[in-house]
Parts: structure tokens; sequence; C-alpha cells
């Protein structure tokens, strides 16, 4: 997959994720929501759980694809 195609769908992907973050989702129904193949998504997963978008987990025996809410910082300190 190029980076011409690699970058859009990991744009959708994270779209699709962080607009119901509680959902998880299979391959292959991110294959039938994106209109990709599970070949393709299977290689923007990889990218998105390495920059810590998504996680794995295994639900039912199925490996599934879930949001993974970034942490935040309740403050922050700035020193001169």
């Amino acid at each position: 997959m190029s980076n011409r195609t690699c970058l859009p769908l990991q744009m959708e992907c994270i779209i699709l994720f962080q607009s119901d973050p509680q959902s998880s989702h299979s391959l292959e129904e991110l294959s039938n929501r994106l209109d990709r193949t599970v070949e393709d998504l299977r290689i923007v997963t990889e990218l998105l759980m390495k920059q810590g978008i998504i996680e794995q987990v295994q639900l039912s025996g199925e490996k599934r694809y879930r949001y993974h809410e970034p942490e935040t910082a309740s403050g922050f300190e700035m020193r001169p």
C-alpha cells in the first residue's frame, strides 16, 4: 500500500473509532464499513496501534480493535 492510499485510510479509521469510542471492530467489520480490503486494514491497524491511537482486544476469542483514549494531563508545569 502506498503512502497516498495509507494516510487517507488511517484518517478514515481514526474518524470511525473516534465517532464511537466505546465500540470495537474486527478487521472484517472495518472492511465492510470502509469498503477496503482486510489486508489494507491490517496494515493500517498495525500503524495505528504503534501510534497508540487504537488497541487490540480479545473479545469472544476474536481479535478486535477499539479506540485508545489518549492520556490527558490535569495540569502542566512551566519553568523559566
